[in-house]
């Protein structure tokens, strides 16, 4: 065997895969073409994340100054220095960093209790009143005895809050300024009446003196504890996981649909019924995962397991929303601008849910509409036992968007189909020409058997046509 020459193997290994590139090469690549596309894709990013950041920063632009939209109501039971000190401690506190105050007369609230469910039931966001007889029983302490030693300056004032109403917002708002409220009712009550004070006060007795150096402070009623630390993800990060939980999921189905032949092997109608059982298991998976994440980091926090079924079901409904809201945008949108899609999704149901529209522009409050928001008030409505009364409004919109979702994923369904059943159709006429031409050599050459077995290929392909609509 003659062997070939050194110059001819030493060109072979020249255009082999592993050597090296030469310029002809570089010279087929569009280099100007690719850059360009590259710039065009790294602006795109950059002024996606920009304008969503800004959309989600924009929601706490001058929050404190507008403190002053948290509703607070005052009610004086005590009608006496105290109550006057309360009073006079708003007045100095008074500016639109700090919640505005109602004064109400005792006559509309003729009990603690209607306070309680005012708060309860939303209509402040607190509450503060001065007990009744408090000026009295401050005014017997001084003088000394069995009234000083029995005196608690918490018995003066009380203020009712709800912690279940976005607990970020409650704790570092709400109940922040009832004790910067308590503290200045102190000093306003030292400057109304601390001379009087002063000249009824029995030296002697200990117990005179301390009333008189703490004479007031404030009992709190939290309507809506929550003492678990896992509370501040409830309407920040926990909004965001089932947009993604879907996301991911619908991409997997549809490759799998894909691999499998889902759409050519089987009718719309039993494709479609199937995508619906896995989309509904899915999201009752999903959602009791969540449900029982929530609750294995509850800590104290005093819920029951009807309560747990609710979170359940209000879960499983958000989660079947966005599984066909991206199953639907996954059928119209091209590949890449799916992730343009979720994460302005994703910043968009953050955003409706961090802060209360109270906090936020009046812009933002086009997130009412938003399925994330009204999860979350129907979560609060269970988690606090029905109190919130914003039930009404929030699911009627859940449902609304359920059927829409539904709507635009059946729609969907019936364009894979369709695009999978036509781009299939040139392949089966490939398939069968072939097959015929096969058949003609074979009943030219006299094969017999060939012939009957593509009898029996032309009967199958005649059954699976008889699936097709």
């Amino acid at each position: 065997m003659t062997s070939a020459p050194a110059s001819t193997i030493d060109q072979e290994d020249s255009h082999s895969p592993s050597g090296h590139d030469h310029p002809q090469d570089q010279e087929n690549v569009p280099l100007p073409r690719f850059f360009a596309t590259v710039a065009v894709a790294a602006v795109s990013v950059l002024l996606l994340f920009l304008l969503n950041i800004a959309y989600l920063y924009g929601t706490v632009y001058h929050q404190s100054n507008r403190g002053a939209a948290f509703h607070i109501l005052l009610v004086d039971y005590d009608g006496g220095v105290v109550g006057r000190s309360l009073l006079s401690a708003y007045q100095q506190l008074k500016s639109p960093t700090f919640p505005t105050l109602f004064t109400q007369s005792p006559s509309q609230f003729p009990s603690p209790d209607g306070i309680v469910h005012a708060v309860r039931n939303r209509q402040y966001w607190g509450a503060i009143f001065a007990s009744p007889g408090a000026s009295q029983r401050l005014s017997a302490a001084l003088q000394g005895g069995s009234a000083a030693t029995t005196y608690t300056p918490r018995e003066a004032l009380t203020y009712v809050w709800d912690e279940s109403r976005y607990p970020a917002t409650a704790d570092s708002v709400i109940e922040s300024s009832f004790a910067s409220l308590v503290d200045a009712t102190r000093v306003a009550y030292n400057s109304l009446n601390g001379t009087s004070a002063l000249a009824i006060l029995a030296r002697n007795d200990p117990a005179a003196v301390r009333v008189f150096l703490d004479p007031i402070r404030a009992d709190a009623i939290n309507v809506g504890a929550m003492p678990q630390a896992a509370k501040v993800f409830y309407n920040t990060i926990s909004m965001a996981m089932p947009i993604l939980q879907q996301f991911f999921f619908v991409l997997a189905l549809n490759g799998m649909s894909t691999r499998f032949r889902f759409y050519n092997n089987l009718s719309l109608k039993t494709s479609g019924t199937l995508r619906c059982v896995v989309s509904v298991a899915y999201t009752l998976v999903g959602a009791l995962c969540m449900t029982g994440y929530i609750w294995a980091f509850r800590e104290a926090w005093p819920v029951h397991g009807y309560q747990f079924v609710e979170t359940w079901m209000v879960l499983w409904l958000l989660m079947h929303i966005y599984f066909c809201l991206v199953d639907a945008a996954t059928a119209v949108l091209p590949q890449p601008a799916m992730p343009f899609f979720i994460v302005t999704w994703i910043f968009l149901s953050v955003s409706a849910t961090i802060n209360p529209f109270e906090l936020t522009p009046g812009f933002y409050r086009w997130g009412y509409a938003l399925p994330a928001y009204c999860a979350y008030e129907i979560l609060t409505y269970v988690w606090t036992g029905g109190s919130t009364p914003e039930l009404h409004r929030s699911l009627p919109i859940m449902f609304a968007w359920w059927l829409v979702g539904l709507a635009c994923a059946i729609l969907a369904h019936r364009r894979r189909y369709r695009l999978a059943f036509s781009t299939a159709g040139p392949r089966r006429r490939s398939v069968s020409e072939k097959g015929n031409d096969t058949a003609s050599e074979a009943i030219a050459s006299g094969d017999p058997g060939h012939e009957v077995d593509e009898k029996s290929k032309a009967v199958h392909a005649d059954d699976v046509g008889h699936k097709l609509p």
